[in-house]
């Protein structure tokens, strides 16, 4: 038995956490408002979770867990919903300070359509799969959230950036880099094939919870201004 998800869940928040005091991006002041954002979010991904853990659809291997369980999930699932948007975010504050001068609006529109294209291929190759059926419908609600928003943001870079981290380590939570995976998937429930070990469903999955808190993390900080 190790501690394996949790040392995952510590890793992603140690580097945003400790560089958080940067002078420049000050991320420390915004804390408040990504925190919200995050436990707001988080409710109803982890009616989802509960959900499709209870059903089957997908699980974790108590193996690599310290033991804690809300429900069905066990508590290092808990830390992902606030973890991985808080360093995301982090991701986001630093593309706007320092690249600032790109065309966001143009690299939005481009990202856009890319989900937009993407989660109609994936619908329509497993529509009967319930991961695909709830995390196309989602995806899309946020996308459109999204292009009514202020689309000159750089939530697209952003967005793009936050991929790389966030797939590394759902690499690791699905079996990339261990004999066996902490989270498993069932086959029926997804689109055939992965992403390496990722599925398909999960760059939705992340897009879904990303842009979610990052636009909710703004509107609560431009309402203090």
């Amino acid at each position: 038995m190790t501690n394996y998800y949790l040392i995952l869940d510590l890793i992603a928040l140690g580097g945003p956490l400790l560089l958080s005091f940067d002078k420049r991006v000050s991320y420390y002041k915004q804390w408040k408002a990504v925190f919200l954002a995050a436990l707001i979010i988080a409710v109803p991904f982890l009616i989802h979770d509960e959900l499709f853990t209870k059903n089957g659809y997908w699980g974790f291997n108590p193996d690599h867990l310290i033991g804690i369980y809300a429900g069905h999930l066990p508590l290092e699932e808990l830390l992902f919903f606030i973890i991985v948007p808080f360093s995301c975010y982090f991701i986001y504050a630093c593309v706007k300070y320092y690249m600032n001068g790109l065309n966001h609006q143009l690299i939005n529109r481009i990202v856009q359509l890319t989900v937009l294209i993407y989660a109609t291929v994936l619908i329509f190759t497993r529509p009967e799969g319930w991961y695909t059926a709830t995390v196309v419908p989602a995806s899309i609600l946020t996308l459109f959230i999204w292009t009514r928003s202020d689309i000159k943001k750089p939530l697209g870079l952003s967005f793009l950036l936050s991929l790389i981290p966030f797939l590394i380590m759902n690499g690791a939570l699905t079996g990339s880099f261990s004999d066996e995976p902490v989270v498993w998937y069932s086959e029926l429930e997804k689109v055939p094939g992965r992403i390496f070990t990722i599925p398909f469903e999960d760059v939705l999955y992340a897009f879904t919870l990303i842009i979610g808190v990052s636009l909710l993390a703004d509107r609560f900080q431009q309402g203090k201004k």
